[in-house]
């Protein structure tokens, strides 16, 4: 774990989650309570082509949320529930921080869900990895199949680092992030 996340990270992200809301968005730490809905979203063939398989199981997937948090308390991974009007939309999670980078991925939006929700949470997952954290920059994957994501990623001004047989690697800086959300907001 770096000095980036460590210290009062759980605070800090706390503090900028409770802080925030973007177009009625919002996020709240996932619960175990929220497994049902996690799952749902995760099994849903229409949400889950793109993303590791899990198996239908709500105990399994109340045990990883528990021992999720556990790397939540340790600073090392945050998992969100994406809320619109305070009602669950979807998920997402910051995760493997490097030196002066995070990555972030899980995010599944549900179907029906305005398209403010999509771009309101990149832009509070920005705010947590880059203001709450304090981190330069973010690194992420995204599935070759998943052509929408990859062209809006692009259009953000994130530069394809590398790639394997299914995914596509991607580095984004602060300062791409801020000047994509600068130019959308005029």
């Amino acid at each position: 774990m770096t000095n980036k996340a460590s210290t009062n990270a759980v605070a800090r992200v706390s503090e900028c989650i409770e802080s925030v809301r973007l177009d009625e968005v919002s996020f709240t730490f996932v619960e175990v309570i929220d497994a049902a809905f996690v799952l749902s979203l995760r099994t849903n063939p229409d949400l889950n082509r793109h993303l590791s398989a899990v198996s239908n199981d709500l105990a399994a997937q109340e045990s990883w949320i528990r021992e999720y948090k556990r790397r939540e308390s340790q600073s090392t991974e945050f998992y969100f529930i994406i809320r619109k009007s305070d009602e669950p939309t979807g998920t997402v999670r910051i995760y493997d921080f490097r030196e002066d980078s995070f990555c972030w991925g899980s995010w599944i939006i549900k179907p029906g869900a305005s398209p403010r929700v999509s771009i309101a949470s990149v832009q509070l997952v920005y705010k947590i990895g880059f203001q709450a954290l304090g981190f330069a920059q973010s690194h992420f994957e995204v599935r070759k199949q998943n052509s929408s994501v990859n062209r809006f990623h692009l259009k953000m001004g994130a530069v394809r680092v590398g790639e394997d047989v299914d995914s596509y690697f991607y580095s984004i800086e602060k300062a791409c992030v801020e000047e994509f959300f600068r130019r959308r907001d005029r």
